[in-house]
């Protein structure tokens, strides 16, 4: 499988950037850099997969609607 990625360019509102910002780094990602699942090694990737499966199976699941909703609520957008 090929992987393509492509980079994109979007001029946003300041108050908009720095409420996405301050939303990654409360969540402790970087802004700068986002995840890459291509540096994960396979053993790695699947090991998430299966952490994922495992909150789908026990029930550690939200409504993605409540779950945007949330989010919404939470940081006033």
């Amino acid at each position: 499988m090929a992987i393509r990625s492509t980079n994109s360019y979007t001029r946003i509102e300041q108050d908009i950037k720095d409420k996405s910002e301050s939303i990654l780094d409360e969540v402790k990602l970087s802004f700068a850099r986002p995840v890459d699942i291509s540096t994960l090694s396979e053993a790695e990737f699947h090991e998430e997969l299966e952490k994922g499966y495992a909150d789908m199976q026990t029930g550690q699941t939200k409504n993605a609607k409540k779950a945007f909703a949330d989010i919404r609520k939470d940081y006033g957008l």
